[in-house]
């Protein structure tokens, strides 16, 4: 960059030269009438001799028409010139007069000619000045005559092409024109004769036999390195007279050429900063580009583009975007002079540029960018490379592409768009340094050898040059497999009471990820699902649920290292899990919405449902999640921990019995493998509940012996009791099955199919629950057990917001000492579900009933035996009497 302000200095040099004129009330005609550029070679990369000259209007006795102020002359990118190596003159021995200058004569870097209207043209050196600092990367200076002015060279942060200024210009001068000439190779012989003091200037003297440098032939210019661009060089000029009315114009630059002929041979390494397998990491970067400084040779072409892309597992880690915060363009300064305002959080990374113009290296720091929306695409990853030092802005943008499928990461260092390419500004070495530690921006694959893809472009228009950094990542190689833990379980494990549940599941950095999970929830832990409105379909795609369905949110962690990032971050949109309705032939289901939100970024929201299957014989539920997203925007998941809450009031109930249980989980990876981890889980005070179940049996149509009666039992239970666990039913000696009417049961294959024969049904059972808004109904069957039990069983259908399947085996049992049998039915897999009423109706009759009458009922023992057990194991026995009808209108 230091060489781009050395042409600047150039144009500078010839407008400081020329001092101000003024004409007498004609200011308004004071312009710059002709501009021009020359290049002693127009080979690109050549070390040639430039001139820029320029002239001012004058009247008709050759005054100008004002007195210049500032001139300003405006190179175009890629006229390079470095300083560095050459000895400056100090403003102390540059002095205040000709006569007092003691400039060492191998500051000279070339010659002006300045003519002004009183003084005539003038021949004068041009010296390298020491840089005052602030925003001037380097300085010249000269005499115009007795005039001293100074050429400020300052770095222009649009195209970082160099402008040189003369500011505050003598008054007295009146400047006509300058010519300056800067060499390429100040110590060439070919400019002996032209090496002059300022003293020797004033008196037109020049060095008999001309003057040999003390310098070795070193460049200080080199031609630009692209020949596609038409480049042309402004000047403007201000006037002490109207400053508001400054005056410019542009004149072509010499048009380069023979480009193919440039070296470009970059060098890059990359490493992690951690070599642990998935494990966050930074990255060290480092990109040389040797340069060409021999004087009989071309400089090597500057770098338009780099496309670098990591080994595939080498990914974004989630981790880094807790707390991160990002800079936007204007907050960056982007082609300002201001120095950038990045909000600390913003940084990721440093950096350290050689570039031989500047007398430091370049020292600057790496900020994550403030995602923006270009042409209806979300640009997400990308990054700015600052550095405010030495009177350089430097703000480049850079890219990240994931691959949205894979993960895998290009960086494309693009440049600025106006500019079709990164600054035409040569530097020797670019050391990247992306910041490691816990949160850090990226995550390491598997142990392994791994290669790093790069292609570096040069503004030669040469063929980019690709290879590919080897990676090693070494230590921590004894992870992976798949075995994810599980913690689950009420918040109070009280009996029969209403409590939250949460279900927390965790992975180490390593292992498989996760991609469906089902949760077995044990035995008799139900939710009341009756009074939550239901998310509807369209709503549960998107996750636009009503507040109403809500029952509980989720909390997540994903990323690798120590400090995976959680979601939700504070001050952003909350989770949330809703009930939803029927889904993949479950009777419910849930939706959980995640917005992926952290830092500067949004991934959008994440919808995940699951459907609520529930056994119909024992009542347990099993939920199963859709395919658990493995990647997001190319940044894969990295899932840590999930936890999930359900804390809606009175919804999830305990258990009443205090069996132990467990609950257990069938989680798959991407991978294939299958864990199914488990914990305990076992409510207790179950003997604190009362149970006190009631059951009234009535028979209803003929009485008599041979009849076929109708039989309703009715089961009522008050709620805040232990559930039923077993329910037998003894009937009196007097009832018997009908073997007539048990010859067509259902088979177990008729019942899957729901396809059983008609004389199959025995009647129909309701069962009423507070969990439900609507009873479960259905019909009552004889199925076939498969040759178990000598009689079939009576299994009730039940249909509604659930299925559930209740069978009674059906026996005969004999007394001690006695031939009387008894018909038998116990329910003896009862779920562990509160149901305050349950309703039974068997047919009667000749063709379908299935009691037959031994005896007349109203003469003989109708007690009926009755046992329940409770889920607490308390057990209620009684032996009431049949209802029935004997007797004119009276029911015994």
């Amino acid at each position: 960059m230091k060489t781009t302000t050395l042409l600047l200095a150039l144009c500078a040099l010839s407008l400081a030269l020329a001092s101000q004129a003024s004409a007498a009330e004609e200011f308004d005609r004071y312009a710059v009438e002709s501009v021009g550029a020359s290049l002693s070679s127009n080979q690109a990369g050549a070390h040639a001799d430039m001139t820029i000259s320029f002239a001012l209007s004058e009247d008709e006795e050759h005054r100008p028409f004002a007195r210049t102020r500032d001139l300003f002359f405006n190179l175009p990118p890629g006229v390079i010139g470095n300083p560095q190596n050459f000895p400056r003159c100090t403003v102390a021995q540059f002095g205040s007069e000709p006569k007092q200058s003691e400039c060492p004569q191998d500051a000279q870097i070339g010659i002006t000619e300045v003519t002004l209207h009183e003084l005539g043209t003038l021949i004068e050196p041009v010296y390298n000045m020491p840089s005052p600092g602030g925003d001037v990367v380097a300085r010249f200076g000269l005499y115009a005559g007795i005039y001293p002015a100074v050429v400020n060279l300052r770095v222009n942060p649009i195209d970082y092409s160099v402008t040189a200024a003369v500011e505050g210009a003598s008054a007295a001068a009146e400047l006509i024109s300058a010519r300056t000439t800067i060499w390429g190779i100040p110590a060439a012989e070919s400019h002996d004769e032209q090496r002059l003091t300022p003293a020797e200037a004033a008196v037109h003297e020049f060095p008999v036999g001309g003057r040999k440098s003390g310098q070795p032939e070193i460049p200080f210019l080199s031609n630009p390195t692209d020949c596609s661009l038409k480049r042309e060089i402004s000047v403007k000029a201000v006037s002490y007279q109207l400053p508001s009315q400054p005056s410019s114009k542009s004149a072509p630059f010499p048009q380069i050429s023979g480009c193919g002929k440039l070296s470009f041979s970059p060098k890059f390494t990359l490493t992690p900063t951690n070599p642990e397998a998935f494990a966050p990491t930074g990255v060290d970067a480092t990109l040389t580009i040797p340069q060409d400084e021999a004087p009989q040779d071309l400089a090597t072409s500057t770098m338009k583009s780099a496309v670098v892309t990591l080994p595939e597992g080498l990914v974004i880690n989630p981790s880094a975007g807790d707390g991160l915060e990002g800079c936007s363009a204007a907050q960056v300064g982007f082609g300002t002079t201001e120095p950038s305002h990045c909000p600390g959080a913003a940084k990721i990374g440093s950096v350290e540029v050689d570039v031989p113009a500047l007398e430091h290296t370049l020292n600057g720091a790496v900020y994550q960018r403030t995602p923006e929306t270009e042409n209806g695409e979300t640009k997400l990853f990308r990054f700015w490379v600052v550095s405010d030092e030495q009177g350089v802005h430097l703000k480049l943008p850079a890219e990240i592409q994931p691959n949205k499928l894979t993960g895998q990461l290009t960086n494309l260092f693009l440049g600025i768009p106006s500019l079709g390419g990164n600054p035409q500004v040569p530097f020797a070495q670019l050391r990247l340094h992306v910041f490691g530690g816990p949160k850090a921006p990226l995550a390491t694959p598997a142990c392994g050898s791994y290669a790093t893809h790069y292609a570096f472009a040069p503004w030669s228009g040469n063929p980019a040059t690709e290879g590919d950094a080897p990676m090693q990542i070494t230590q921590g190689c004894n992870k992976g497999g798949f075995a994810p833990k599980l913690e689950a379980g009420s918040s109070s494990s009280f009996a029969g009471a209403y409590s939250p549940f949460a279900m927390t599941l965790t992975r180490q950095d390593g292992e498989g990820n996760p991609q469906t999970l089902s949760l077995h929830l044990p035995r008799g832990l139900l939710a009341k699902l009756g009074g939550v409105p239901l998310c509807g379909d369209a709503e549960a795609t998107t996750g636009d649920c009503p507040a109403s369905s809500q029952i509980g949110n989720i909390t997540a962690a994903a990323g690798v290292g120590s400090s995976p990032l959680w979601i939700p971050q504070p001050g952003k949109d909350p989770t949330a899990v809703y009930l939803a309705g029927p889904y993949k032939g479950a009777p419910y289901s849930i939706v959980a919405k995640v917005p992926a939100q952290a830092g500067p970024f949004d991934l959008g929201t994440v919808i995940n449902r699951s459907a609520i299957n529930v056994d119909p014989e024992s009542a347990t539920a099993t939920i199963t999640t859709d395919p658990l997203p493995q990647i997001l925007e190319g940044v894969p998941i990295s899932l840590r921990t999930l936890h999930v809450e359900v804390n809606r009031s009175e919804f999830t109930l305990n258990p009443t019995s205090c069996d132990a249980k467990s609950i257990q989980a069938t989680v798959t990876a991407a991978s294939g493998a299958v864990a199914t981890p488990s914990v305990g889980f076992q409510a207790t005070n179950c003997a604190r509940l009362p149970y006190a179940p009631h059951l009234k049996l009535t028979l209803k149509g003929q009485t008599k012996r041979t009849g076929h009666p109708a039989v309703q039992a009715v089961l009522t239970q008050k709620p805040g009791q232990a559930n039923t666990a077993e329910a037998q039913v003894i009937l009196p000696p007097s009832e018997f099955i009908d073997q007539n009417h048990i010859n067509n049961p259902c088979t177990r294959v008729q019942f899957a199919a729901n396809a059983c024969p008609p004389l199959s049904v025995l009647g129909t059972a309701t069962a009423t629950t507070p969990l439900l808004d609507q009873p479960l109904s259905g019909p009552v069957y004889f199925r076939s057990n498969g040759g178990e039990r000598e009689l079939p069983d009576v299994v009730a259908d039940l249909h509604g917001p659930i299925h559930v399947i209740l069978v009674g085996f059906v026996d005969a049992v004999h007394k001690k000492g006695s031939e009387e049998s008894r018909i038998r039915t116990t329910f003896a897999n009862v779920p562990d579900a509160p149901v305050s009423k349950f309703t039974m109706q068997l047919f009667g009759g000749k063709k379908r009933g299935l009691l037959v009458n031994s005896k007349p009922l109203c003469k003989t023992n109708r007690r009926v035996k009755l046992s329940f057990t409770g889920q607490n194991g308390l057990v209620d026995r009684s032996e009431p009497k049949l209802v029935a009808k004997c007797g004119k209108g009276k029911k015994k």
